[in-house]
C-alpha cells in the first residue's frame, strides 16, 4: 500500500470517527438538556440485530475479496522506461 492510499484510508477513518463522536455529543447534550426524552429514534420497525451483524459481515468478506483480486491496468510501461 502505497503512501497515498494509507493517507486516503486515514483521512476516511478519522472522518468517520469526527462524525460519529459529533453525533454522540449532540445526542448527548440533547438529552442533558431534555430529561423528559426516553426513546431515541423511529418505531422498531426491522431492528433485529442479528441481521444487520449477517449483512455486515457479508458486506466486509465481499469487499475483501473484491480489493484483493482487483489489479491495476499496469502496461509494464513504466518498468521499460525505469530500464532504459
Amino acid at each position: 500500500m502505497n503512501k497515498f492510499r494509507l493517507a486516503l484510508v486515514f483521512v476516511v477513518v478519522s472522518t468517520l470517527f469526527y462524525i460519529g463522536a459529533l453525533i454522540y455529543y449532540e445526542m448527548a447534550v440533547e438529552l442533558e438538556n431534555h430529561p423528559e426524552i426516553e426513546n431515541i429514534g423511529g418505531p422498531p420497525v426491522f431492528t433485529d440485530l442479528r441481521l444487520v451483524l449477517i449483512t455486515t459481515i457479508v458486506a466486509v468478506v465481499l469487499c475483501g475479496i473484491l480489493l484483493k483480486y482487483s489489479k491495476e491496468d499496469d502496461t509494464g510501461e513504466e518498468t521499460n522506461n525505469r530500464r532504459q
